[in-house]
């Protein structure tokens, strides 16, 4: 499966672990697939291992293989396919712009060391439109689908842009080269309720729950005291949850907190 009969040596420099389970792969594919999209967006293609079973559901694909090698075999295999030689957090989505009116589904098995970064671009940004699919690292899927009141910070922040869900875990045999974790294929949905009017609201509100989780075994009315000056008059629900320590409180509440900040 893919363009290379033998399986090429990883680079170590690029985060690569290559998939070899082409049962769950078959399996992974079939159930994204299920999901509506125009188009997908497949990070870190690699060998073209779920790129040729996305290929027999007769689905369109934007390849983002940063290995050159790679890429060129990519381009070779799959010319119908649209391959881009690029590191994806360096990649101008500008050029999705003919893509905007199309359900885009992003997928992608994700170096472990930059896989929060690559879904925060594609969760932050205007294209993420329909359910997502990554395989990261078990626990750092654990800590996206956490909910209050055990809520992560990664959670929080990514809450207002989407859903995650973890559906199941990855040994490490089905990766080469073995990685040394558990792996995770983590769904994200759109989140369909709006919070912020503004990307300046954003900003303030990442602000807000950088503080109010610095130290994240205090009370937040330690933490959040620069938002809530001591002896201002707040209302009771507002002191309730002031309270409660960070992983305690739902995303709503934070909202409702940042909402009736005295200072921002």
């Amino acid at each position: 499966m893919g363009f290379q009969s033998t399986m090429i040596e990883a680079k170590r420099s690029l985060g690569q672990n290559f998939f070899v389970n082409e049962n769950l792969a078959k399996s992974i594919v079939e159930s994204i697939c299920q999901q509506k999209s125009d188009v997908i967006v497949e990070i870190g293609s690699g060998q073209g291992y779920f790129s040729s079973l996305f290929q027999k559901h007769g689905k369109k694909l934007i390849m983002i293989e940063k290995d050159n090698f790679l890429a060129k075999g990519l381009s070779e295999h799959y010319p119908e396919q649209e391959v881009v030689n690029t590191d994806f957090l360096e990649w101008d989505f500008e050029e999705l712009e003919k893509y905007k009116s199309k359900k885009i589904l992003f997928f992608g098995s994700l170096p472990y060391n930059v896989s929060k970064r690559i879904i925060s671009k594609i969760i932050e940004s205007d294209f993420f439109n329909t359910s997502s699919y990554f395989i990261i690292q078990k626990e750092v899927g654990e800590k996206y689908s956490s909910e209050a009141p055990d809520m992560t910070f990664l959670a929080l922040k990514t809450k207002p842009y989407a859903i995650p869900k973890k559906l199941f875990d990855i040994s490490p045999e089905s990766f080469r080269p073995r990685p040394k974790v558990t792996s995770s294929l983590v769904e994200f949905s759109p989140q369909q309720e709006r919070f912020f009017q503004t990307k300046e609201e954003e900003k303030l509100f990442t602000k807000f729950i950088n503080q109010a989780y610095k130290q994240p075994r205090k009370k937040l009315s330690n933490n959040l005291r620069n938002f809530f000056p001591k002896g201002e008059i707040t209302t009771e629900k507002i002191e309730k949850l002031l309270e409660q320590r960070p992983q305690h409180l739902t995303l709503q509440e934070y909202i409702f907190l940042f909402s009736n900040t005295a200072k921002r």
